[in-house]
């Protein structure tokens, strides 16, 4: 449902901007707390407020999976984070993973990557926080770090900030154009981007991931391609449709065209019988992921 009235929710803003300045100086302090809850920062802060005083997460069944699990099995490493993201989900209760951090270290690369964004999902809401949290992990000016920790980093920037996007926009954008030749960090930066700024159909941000779709690296190009879908999430866009319909059928690159399959499929959502037409297209392609993406659509 946040998904669905993201779109409505990017346009509110504007709206109650316009009816403040015609309103009376006595008006403006309900004007401002009605753009508050419409821009879902108080809707935010709330869900925040509730999640962690109610939390009630079993550390103990987390300690006795990871002493459980083979410690060589970094399989069953990373499904026990995963698996305290969910259980943490949203309660910035991450005291399991600080508390074990030598054992937290001995995830490498996609893991590694995994492992940092599980951060967003536990944040998820702590938008005041969120760049001191993640400060150890997010790219720093004249310093390298583990790209894949940096991806993750960003991911994790988007999550936190998921449905409700305008305040780490600039950031998240800046990190994508100062990422350079880091597949990794475009990664994690993209999908960050997708996540924060779902259904805000902002041509600025479409128009970026677009430049780093085009450079049609496989590992970048699928997160750029996942978030244009996001960024324009249910607005039936043509334009938006066609671009990556179209470089679906020019890459070579089937982590792209995966990427590009359900982009289309997120730009249609809940437009109904609006996508009987493309989904008739993409069911008689050529290309078999672009076939089941016609499912998704």
């Amino acid at each position: 449902s946040a998904e669905a009235g993201s779109a409505e929710a990017g346009s509110a803003p504007a709206a109650a901007e316009t009816a403040e300045a015609a309103a009376p100086a006595g008006e403006a302090e309900a004007f401002n707390k009605l753009k508050l809850i419409l821009t879902g920062e108080v809707p935010t802060a709330l869900q925040l407020e509730f999640l962690v005083r109610s939390n009630k997460t079993d550390s103990l069944i987390l300690t006795n999976m990871k002493r459980a699990a083979d410690q060589r099995n970094s399989l069953c490493h990373s499904a026990i984070v995963v698996a305290h993201a969910i259980m943490s989900a949203g309660t910035t209760a991450d005291a399991f993973l600080r508390d074990n951090l030598e054992w937290l270290s001995r995830a490498t690369n996609w893991a590694k990557f995994t492992a940092t964004a599980t951060l967003g999902v536990i944040h998820r809401g702590h938008v005041k926080q969120a760049l001191s949290l993640l400060a150890p992990y997010l790219p720093q000016a004249g310093m390298s770090a583990s790209p894949f920790s940096e991806g993750g980093a960003l991911f994790a920037l988007g999550i936190i900030h998921a449905n409700n996007g305008a305040p780490i926009r600039s950031y998240l954008l800046d990190a994508l154009r100062n990422a350079g030749t880091s597949e990794v960090v475009q990664h994690g930066c993209a999908l960050g981007i997708g996540i924060a700024s779902m259904g805000s159909n902002d041509d600025e941000l479409y128009e970026e991931l677009k430049a780093t779709l085009f450079n049609d690296s496989a590992v970048a190009g699928e997160a750029a391609a996942l978030a244009m879908g996001l960024v324009t999430l249910g607005s039936g866009s043509a334009k938006a449709i066609d671009e990556m319909l179209g470089y679906a059928h020019d890459t070579s690159h089937e982590k792209i065209i995966r990427g590009l399959a359900l982009a289309i499929a997120l730009t249609m959502y809940g437009r109904e019988e609006e996508a009987d037409d493309l989904v008739t297209t993409l069911l008689h392609d050529k290309d078999p992921i672009l076939r089941y993406g016609a499912m998704y659509t």
